[in-house]
C-alpha cells in the first residue's frame, strides 16, 4: 500500500509555545502549536483512493519549513486537528434541527526535534517584534499505510 502526505501552509504560532523545557540527560524537546491558515492538502495515495484512511498506521517524518522553503526542523510527533463550527437551522414544520457548517479551523501541534533550532526560534520570535513580518511556516507530514 502506498504512503500519503499532509501539507499545511501558512502556519502561524498559536497558544502556548515552550521556549525551553529542559530535563537533565534528555534530548531537548519543545511543544509548538500553530494555526493553519490554508486548507490542508492530503496528497498522493489519498488523492488516488489507494490509501484507506481506516488503515493509517502512524504519522512520521514531519518537516517544518519557512516561507522560502528552508528546512527548519524535523518533526517526529505531530497532531493535526480540524475544529468545525456549525450553526443550527430548524426548517419550518420540522422537529429536527439541522447542523449547517459555517467555518473551521485547523490546528497543528508537534514536538520538535532540534535540527536548526536557532534559526527556527529566531524566525518565530522575530515575528512578534513590532513592524516585523509574521512568521509564516509550512509543514509536511508523511503517513505510512499498512496492509489491511
Amino acid at each position: 500500500m502506498a504512503d500519503g502526505r499532509y501539507i499545511l501552509r501558512s502556519c502561524v504560532p498559536d497558544g502556548s509555545i515552550d521556549v525551553a523545557n529542559i530535563q537533565p540527560g534528555e534530548v531537548i524537546q519543545r511543544e509548538w502549536s500553530f494555526r493553519v491558515n490554508m486548507p490542508p492538502e492530503i496528497q498522493e495515495a489519498l488523492d488516488n483512493g489507494e490509501l484507506d484512511p481506516r488503515n493509517i498506521n502512524r504519522g512520521y517524518d514531519g518537516k517544518l519549513f519557512d516561507g522560502e522553503g528552508n528546512w527548519l526542523a524535523e518533526v517526529n510527533t505531530f497532531h493535526v486537528q480540524l475544529n468545525v463550527t456549525n450553526s443550527d437551522y430548524q426548517p419550518a414544520g420540522q422537529k429536527i434541527t439541522w447542523a449547517i457548517p459555517m467555518s473551521y479551523t485547523v490546528t497543528l501541534t508537534f514536538t520538535e526535534t532540534v535540527v536548526k533550532d536557532a534559526v527556527m526560534l529566531s524566525k518565530v520570535m522575530g515575528g512578534f517584534q513590532n513592524d516585523a513580518p509574521d512568521a509564516l511556516l509550512n509543514f509536511q507530514g508523511f503517513i505510512k499505510g499498512r496492509a489491511a
